[in-house]
């Protein structure tokens, strides 16, 4: 029977609890899991290698000052054995010139004060190489989550609309996280660990050969012990990432739309479904606990048999006169054997940790690693100041390229018209205005801008002359002011208030408790819909966008509120062109051009008036708009 099968049965792949395998089954086949296990890599360590470069001094300093206090400890076993052979050789006369007993005694304390003034030394320079060490890999995570944000901050809509916000969450968080202890300690436990394995087998060697090879034979079981751990750990250690990204998603879910949750009563099926999620996770974690627990007592269950070998053949040893160094080659021996061993047993941590960080650094490098669908091309130039020109010529255009949501649309804005997109929901109103703000590109025609195709242009300089008001606005954590503020950041108090003068916020913002230093509360949760509203247009206004969309921006609105910005659109709109989807017709009667949208096609255009007159499809809709107002 091999020795070493209740060891590899331990760790087998089959052994796999029946629910992990069963996860890591949907981990692989789930399309909107973005990596599947691999064993470490070296690409993927040269990767993260390449993170840490910046500091590469920082590290060598800190592992050179962690190297110098590890020779300076690995001292230990030699002062012991120097103490006691001499204690030993005092006690039974056999030193050449025996002192006498105060004599003795100094020289046992010159030994302890040297071993304590060599110790302390080591103290202090550990203290430098904790700081050192940790300022380095703190400034690799500040640099990996500035990428990884500055990443998102470039990735295309289209990679918003496919990815779940909990995943995304997770990875600028948890996966980031999961790096600290090996961007942190990595390299110096690698480093610490392989010099302090050498150096304590070469002292081992050195104290005496034969105790050397009464522990040598465990070397090849400790690797393959490893080597299986490091397998099983790595696997393990995947699905718990997985499917704690899942129980992430969840939470973002059901906190983003408590509203609906509570609306529809829904609080009780949606805890279990996350104790469910939760109940899974927790067993997951156990199960990787479970593998580190055998793991971790089967070393200690080595380094006992390595200690029990030393002692016993290091007395028969002594007993026998065959040892010439006395009991404190022995007790150096013993020493060195545990010295040996501590980078083994504390590699099941470092392990675990290094396959929770190679985890977490494949989601956060696939996530780097992903282009935006949208992007300048190489040759981009900045759009100069426009005047409104827009065009478009024979675009089609899907988020999934197979099945198109607008057919060859062609139409014209003439600078400062105010061009109107209506149609039932899902007939493509909304991927135009999409297109005109660079959001995704059509597969097939072009979008001009001034003659310019917005394709061939920088999306800076394109973004920062457009404007744009959805149906649901963001404002962010701040007072009403800093949300208003965040189109123009330079612009000044008085330039905020001016804005929203002119465009007739001005006294509702004025009736809030603070006016324009309220707080809106997170998602501006303590402002009304039409607040919010309101609060989101004079935040476009203030930037003087000379393409201004409006995306079903007063269907939140009350009556008094939509009168309210009726009247200032006007003065507002005048010298820009603008689009406007709307469902309630009465907000794009006014339009200098109005284009019906059906099934993403354009199939009447024209004014208010014009197309009534036809008695098409407008006229329908606008029928029904008046037979439901009275």
């Amino acid at each position: 029977m091999n020795p070493l099968s209740p060891i590899v049965s331990l760790f087998s792949k089959s052994r796999l609890p029946a629910h992990l395998a069963r996860i890591a089954r949907e981990v692989e086949t789930d399309d909107d899991s973005e990596t599947k296990y691999k064993p470490i890599e070296w690409p993927l360590v040269r990767r993260l290698l390449t993170v840490l470069a910046p500091y590469k001094y920082r590290y060598a300093l800190g592992v050179g000052l962690g190297v110098v206090m590890i020779v300076l400890q690995m001292t230990g076993p030699k002062f012991f054995e120097y103490t006691i052979n001499y204690i030993t050789d005092y006690s039974s006369g056999r030193l050449a010139a025996r002192p006498n007993e105060s004599q003795a005694i100094h020289h046992i304390l010159l030994i302890v004060i040297v071993w304590a003034a060599v110790m302390t030394v080591s103290f202090v320079i550990d203290r430098f190489r904790i700081l050192i060490m940790t300022g380095a890999g703190e400034r690799v995570q500040f640099a990996l989550r500035r990428a990884l944000f500055e990443h998102l901050q470039r990735l295309s809509m289209s990679y918003y609309d496919k990815t779940k916000l909990g995943r995304i969450i997770s990875r600028c968080t948890s996966d980031i996280g999961s790096l600290r202890e090996i961007n942190v300690w990595g390299i110096h436990q690698v480093v610490a660990n392989l010099l302090m394995m050498l150096v304590a087998g070469a002292m081992l060697l050195a104290t005496d050969w034969r105790l050397f090879l009464s522990v040598a034979w465990l070397g090849p079981v400790l690797y393959v012990m490893n080597s299986i751990y490091r397998h099983k750990v790595g696997y393990t250690w995947q699905v718990v990432r997985e499917y704690f990204t899942r129980v992430s998603t969840n939470l973002a879910e059901n906190i983003t739309g408590m509203r609906v949750v509570t609306a529809f009563n829904r609080q009780v099926p949606n805890l279990a479904a996350f104790n469910s999620l939760q109940v899974t996770n927790t067993a997951n974690n156990v199960t990787a606990a479970r593998i580190n627990g055998v793991y971790q007592p089967l070393l200690e269950l080595v380094r006992f048999l390595g200690r029990i070998i030393i002692l016993a053949f290091g007395a028969y040893l002594v007993v026998s006169g065959r040892i010439g160094r006395g009991v404190g080659a022995v007790v150096a021996a013993y020493l060195y054997w545990d010295w040996f061993m501590n980078p083994i047993i504390n590699f099941g941590t470092f392990s675990s940790q290094l396959m929770q960080a190679m985890a977490g650094a494949e989601r956060v490098f696939a996530l780097l690693d992903t282009p935006p669908d949208v992007q300048d091309e190489p040759q981009a130039y900045d759009l100069p100041r426009i005047v409104g020109h827009v065009r478009f010529e024979d675009v089609t255009f899907g988020y999934n390229p197979e099945r198109p949501v607008l057919h060859g649309i062609n139409f014209e804005a003439l600078p400062g018209q105010t061009v109107a997109l209506v149609g039932a929901t899902g007939s493509g109103k909304s991927s135009i205005i999409s297109l005109i703000a660079r959001f995704y590109q059509p597969q097939q025609g072009r979008v001009l801008v001034d003659g310019h195709d917005i394709r061939h242009v920088t999306g800076e300089s394109l973004h920062r002359q457009m404007g744009l008001v959805l149906q649901v606005n963001y404002l962010f954590t701040g007072t009403v002011m800093e949300n208003i503020r965040y189109a123009k950041p330079e612009a000044s108090d008085a330039e905020v208030i001016r804005a929203a003068r002119d465009i007739g916020s001005y006294d509702a913002i004025m009736t809030l408790k603070d006016g324009f230093h309220t707080e809106v509360g997170e998602r501006g949760g303590n402002m009304s819909l039409g607040q919010r509203q309101l609060i989101c247009f004079t935040r476009a206004f203030l930037a003087d966008p000379r393409i201004f969309m409006l995306d079903e921006a007063t269907s939140a609105v009350d009556t008094a509120t939509e009168l309210l910005v009726q009247r200032s659109l006007e003065k507002l709109l005048e010298g820009r062109t603008t689009f406007i989807v709307a469902h309630r017709l009465s907000t794009i009667m006014k339009a200098d051009n109005i284009l019906v949208i059906d099934a993403g096609r354009i199939i009447e255009r024209g004014t208010h008036r014009q197309l009534l007159a036809a008695g098409g499809k407008y006229a329908h809709l606008y029928h029904q708009f008046v037979t439901q107002i009275e």
